[in-house]
Parts: C-alpha cells; sequence; structure tokens
C-alpha cells in the first residue's frame, strides 16, 4: 500500500505540471521526503520491519560500507525477490520517483544522481541493516529511474494541452488509506 501511495502522490504532481513552469528544486525537501517515503516502505512493508528489527545493527551497515564489493556479491546471490519486486515495483517506484523530481525542477544528471543515492542509501544502509545490499536491485532502480528520466519524462512534456490525463489522490477514509481516481478523456 505504501507503494502504491508513493505512486499515487509522483503521478498526480508528474503529470499535472504545464511545461513551461520553471520550477527551483529544494534539496533539503526533497531528502526528506524521500526518506520519509522510505521509512514508510521500511514500517509498511512486515519482512522489511521484521528483518530491520530482528537482525538490523549497525555494524551490518559499516560491513555494507567497508566492504561493498563482497557485500553486493553476497547480497546479489541471497536476494530471492519475486519477479514483481526486483522486475516490476523496484525500477517502477525509480522510475516514478525520477518523474517526479524532474516535476520539482532538477535536471536530468541531478534527478538520476538523486535515485541512485537514494538507492544505495536503501540497499546499504536502510535493508543493509539486516541483510546485505543486492545488485539486482541496484541495477533495476537505476534502470527504472533511467526510464522515467530519459524515455517518459520527454513523452509527458509533448503531450498535447487538454490530452487525456489521469489524477491518482491519496485521501483517508473510516477504514483507512483509499486512492481517488479521476481522469479526463
Amino acid at each position: 500500500m505504501t507503494s502504491l501511495l508513493l505512486a499515487a502522490l509522483v503521478l498526480e504532481t508528474a503529470v499535472a505540471a504545464p511545461p513551461t513552469e520553471r520550477k527551483h528544486p529544494k534539496l533539503i525537501v526533497d531528502i526528506g521526503l524521500a526518506a520519509g517515503v522510505s521509512a514508510a516502505v521500511a514500517l509498511g512493508k512486515s519482512d522489511i520491519r521484521r528483518a530491520i528489527f530482528d537482525d538490523g545493527c549497525f555494524s551490518n551497515i559499516a560491513e555494507n560500507f567497508a566492504h561493498p564489493v563482497r557485500q553486493l556479491r553476497i547480497g546479489t546471490r541471497r536476494d530471492r525477490d519475486p519477479f514483481w519486486v526486483n522486475n516490476v515495483a523496484h525500477p517502477g517506484l525509480f522510475a516514478i520517483e525520477g518523474l517526479w523530481l524532474k516535476h520539482r525542477g532538477y535536471g536530468s544528471g541531478a534527478a538520476f544522481l538523486f535515485t541512485q543515492l537514494h538507492s544505495a542509501l536503501w540497499e546499504f544502509a536502510v535493508e543493509g541493516s539486516a541483510f546485505e545490499p543486492s545488485g539486482k536491485d541496484l541495477l533495476a532502480d537505476a534502470a527504472g529511474a533511467a526510464l522515467g528520466i530519459w524515455v517518459l519524462w520527454p513523452i509527458l512534456q509533448r503531450a498535447p494541452a487538454g490530452a487525456p490525463s489521469l489524477s491518482i489522490t491519496p485521501r483517508f477514509e473510516r477504514r483507512g488509506l483509499g486512492l481517488a481516481i479521476a481522469g479526463s478523456f
């Protein structure tokens, strides 16, 4: 559900911005938002939350940064996540993050760098507190970010005014968080 919330927030802002509007990135705010989403994912997904609380420790993080190549080899062999996680969720979420950063005013290189630093910190420090970082995840994140920044963003910018659009907005309901989906076709 957290992934859907992130996707909803990013799609709402990425598609709605007029292409002529010049925005100035706010790095500290964006770092805070990315950290907040990462915390929500880490606490919201029971398997990640359980691993961090049961096995997480600073020495694992230190080991990941002290011996990154060795840890990546171990973590890549260990990564047994299902197809939809490694090949759909990882690239999809980082494509969305790349779109969001472009919408926020970042250049393509800066947006890509931001996504890759976010990905590395997630793998080496957040999940890395419990287990070794996965090279599969890092590659999937990079591919997704590149797709979002250099393929999808230009397509979105060429959409003519009045083109069909989709708006996805998170909203709080009595039974929890929901999504309001609206479109103009």
